[in-house]
């Protein structure tokens, strides 16, 4: 049956993409956006309905969900849209997700389900010598301090309030960090002059030995890089692509089972530098360096088991795929790839 789709931050790389799926399913999409927004009428051209407004103005909220089934909440501020003042942080993230989850109560038994977008940046995930387990969703505290990371902490406890104290169907889900059409190219921790920056100030000797080891390999960019911890360790990550978001908003709107819940969304598998930046070496021409940074070091993967298990989410592509495909959308400026923007 279609439904009634209410996104914020439709024009976003990630609200775009998840917009423009509903609408192919035959859904009805509002895109509810700043006042000027420059990216809308994209989105009015491929179907959608466009509201401005202010997060932070319950009227305005209550404006753009009304006669809504599911809202899709994706606008907030975060650092790359920045920069923000702590007061902004508050009132678009906070106050805003209050407003949104008050105007959601407000509909009633009409509303089928209203998904939180949280962040893996809720969790502090570099300590010294990494994290060899995967991390489950409830695997570590939620205790970080920065603006935006301690912001969707608060989210995520109005989200639970608000199930637990109103029954309100609801569901959080947790991004990694977010790859879009050829961004994996630009990712700057593959990139030598990102960590050549980060030590250029060092005064310790640890840190003065790196920056002159990178110093002196150095070709120019684009450079890349094979970080390694203090004792040659390869790092490890685990991202995820724009594609697999949108299937797990498909298999998830509606879902009962994902009510009250938590899920952490990423790729199907983790990588290590040591494999995927001679990958990319190899595909582009680019020099690479292999270099022991000692500094706490990006080491963790996920178990992504609740989100398989209670609604079927199955990311399936590889991070070599990813890379394919980011190379012919470069060079051709289209490809098998859906554009972070519509």
């Amino acid at each position: 049956m279609p439904m009634k789709i209410l996104v914020t931050g439709i024009t976003g790389r990630v609200g775009a993409n998840v917009a423009r799926h509903f609408l192919q399913q035959g859904h009805s999409v509002r895109g509810f956006v700043w006042p000027g927004d420059r990216q809308s009428e994209k989105l009015k051209q491929i179907g959608a309905e466009i509201i401005e407004g202010d997060l932070s103005s319950s009227a305005d909220v209550k404006a753009a969900a009304e006669g809504q089934e599911v809202i899709l909440h994706l606008g907030a501020a975060f650092q790359a849209g920045g920069p923000f003042t702590p007061e902004q942080y508050f009132d678009t993230n906070v106050k805003g997700t209050f407003n949104v989850l008050e105007a959601a109560l407000g509909l009633g038994e009409n509303l089928k389900h209203v998904i939180l977008t949280s962040t893996d940046a809720t969790m502090s995930k570099y300590p010294p010598e990494g994290i060899p387990d995967p991390i489950k969703e409830d695997s570590l505290p939620l205790s970080t301090t920065d603006w935006y990371g301690y912001t969707k902490v608060l989210d995520e406890h109005l989200v639970d309030r608000y199930v637990r104290h109103e029954n309100l169907r609801a569901t959080v889900i947790r991004f990694s960090n977010v790859w879009g059409a050829g961004e994996v190219l630009d990712f700057g921790q593959f990139h030598l002059k990102t960590f050549m920056n980060q030590f250029r100030n060092r005064t310790d000797p640890e840190g003065k030995a790196a920056f002159e080891e990178m110093s002196a390999a150095y070709k120019g960019e684009p450079h890349l890089v094979v970080a390694c911890d203090r004792n040659g360790r390869p790092w490890k990550k685990q991202m995820i692509e724009v594609r697999e978001i949108v299937h797990a908003y498909d298999k998830a709107v509606g879902n009962s089972a994902t009510f009250g819940k938590v899920y952490q969304l990423a790729s199907k598998e983790p990588f290590t530098w040591d494999e995927v930046v001679p990958y990319i070496a190899e595909r582009t021409g680019a020099p690479v360096t292999r270099v022991n940074l000692p500094m706490n070091p990006t080491f963790y993967e996920y178990d992504l088991s609740a989100a398989r298990n209670d609604f079927g989410y199955n990311p399936t592509m590889s991070v070599q795929e990813i890379i394919d495909d980011a190379l012919r959308f470069r060079e051709s400026g289209s490809g098998e790839i859906i554009p972070t923007q519509v």
